[in-house]
């Protein structure tokens, strides 16, 4: 992948670095009830000792929920910013850049969530056949996509990237990749409407 295919990423990945302990002030360090349903159900849907690779952890606020229900993390994020947070918090974080990283394990399940939207059109279906070579035979992952059409720049300075997907759209690209959606959740915050998908390797 060049540096022009990447270019929009990169710049996304830098505002996040500038803003990182601003975004962990600014997020509930516990998850609101329905994403909390979704953390569970995906929890409970992995055979214990679940492992999971989290993918985007950010402040590891999901992480921390997560291993509550005794799920085992790897947490990963591409923002050095957010993996010296965690670090910080006592925590294990590690770097991982799902767009040139391979993922050197397979795991039980993978929970990607507020991270589709900063990848363009053209890389979602390397990304997610990279996750699926990630999950062990019938393993899941819990993925969330920002509803919708289109590709904008949102943030004070324009430098958050942002693709969004019908569900429809999405769900081919999951089967294409070789997964199987079980089941959906809707989460509408800021008038932003939010999709969360479990999908399991076929």
């Amino acid at each position: 992948m060049s540096a022009a295919d990447r270019r929009n990423n990169r710049r996304t990945v830098a505002a996040y670095e500038g803003y990182a302990r601003g975004y962990a002030a600014a997020v509930s360090s516990t998850p609101s009830e329905p994403a909390a349903e979704d953390l569970r159900r995906f929890a409970a849907a992995l055979a214990p000792p679940a492992r999971v690779l989290e993918i985007g952890s950010g402040p590891g606020w999901d992480a921390d929920f997560l291993e509550t229900l005794g799920a085992q993390v790897r947490r990963t994020d591409v923002t050095a910013a957010f993996v010296q947070f965690q670090i910080e918090r006592g925590k294990q974080a590690y770097p991982f850049d799902l767009l040139t990283d391979e993922i050197d394990a397979t795991y039980d399940g993978i929970l990607m969530l507020y991270v589709v939207q900063h990848f363009e059109r053209d890389q979602l279906d390397g990304v997610l056949s990279k996750l699926a070579r990630g999950l062990s035979a019938n393993g899941a992952m819990l993925l969330s996509h920002m509803l919708g059409e289109g590709e904008e720049w949102e943030g004070d300075a324009g430098d958050y990237r942002v693709v969004r997907w019908s569900a429809a759209a999405m769900d081919e690209r999951l089967q294409r990749a070789g997964f199987a959606v079980e089941w959906e959740s809707f989460i509408d915050s800021e008038q932003r409407p939010w999709r969360s998908v479990f999908a399991r390797r076929r």
